[in-house]
């Protein structure tokens, strides 16, 4: 019999805060948590709801896979954040510009990055930022290199009509969800690129909603 050792998951979440950056009050506060509970869940003084150590994860920009050392998460949000720039300044050099970039059928990928998230958004409960890529969501006001400001939910009903980050067999995009009718597409805001149709073999995962970005929702 072959034994897996436990996830020290306090450990971990311990490091994403400290990694983070943040000062301890505004990942308790962006968590929905007072320092006080903060404080002692790190240390190990109390035991938290999944949902707590969701949100702390979150406002540590890290992820829950990572955090559960869950199998594809072997890399940190930091690590793959870093990953990404390696990708993207290769890609920038072997096309030779961000035009041919934005060129590709699909240019509104968008990647983690990582930022304080506005007070403004934070309320209205953002978690988590992303950056555009592309011009397939200019009309809605998302422009190539935006921040976007994420509220977590994996509600299909909550997400119908808005703005989502979703990951489709891997990929990141920022799309419109139109979830009606028995069949899910991801539209763009731009008339050059066609709605994706996901299929019942395409891996799709909510993300969430895109309460905020670097300039003012329309």
């Amino acid at each position: 019999m072959h034994l897996v050792p436990p996830v020290n998951w306090r450990k971990r979440l311990r490091a994403a805060v400290d990694r983070s950056g943040k000062k301890h009050s505004a990942i308790a506060s962006e968590a929905g948590v007072d320092p006080t509970t903060l404080s002692r869940i790190l240390n190990a003084h109390m035991r938290p709801t999944f949902d707590t150590v969701v949100s702390i994860a979150h406002a540590a920009s890290e992820t829950v896979g990572w955090l559960l050392d869950e199998r594809g998460f072997s890399l940190s949000a930091e690590e793959q954040r870093q990953l990404r720039k390696v990708v993207r300044f290769l890609d920038e050099t072997l096309l030779g510009s961000s035009a041919s970039r934005r060129d590709h059928p699909e240019p509104n990928a968008v990647s983690a990055t990582s930022v304080d998230i506005p007070r403004t958004y934070a309320v209205r409960g953002a978690r988590l930022a992303f950056e555009a890529s592309g011009d397939s969501m200019i009309g809605a006001g998302i422009a190539d290199r935006d921040l976007l400001f994420v509220k977590p939910t994996r509600s299909m009903r909550e997400a119908g009509g808005r703005v989502v980050v979703c990951r489709v067999d891997g990929a990141e995009y920022a799309k419109v969800l139109d979830a009606r009718g028995g069949r899910i597409r991801l539209l763009s805001r731009n008339e050059r690129y066609p709605p994706i149709e996901i299929a019942e073999n395409d891996r799709l995962e909510l993300i969430g909603i895109v309460v905020g970005r670097s300039g003012a929702l329309p």
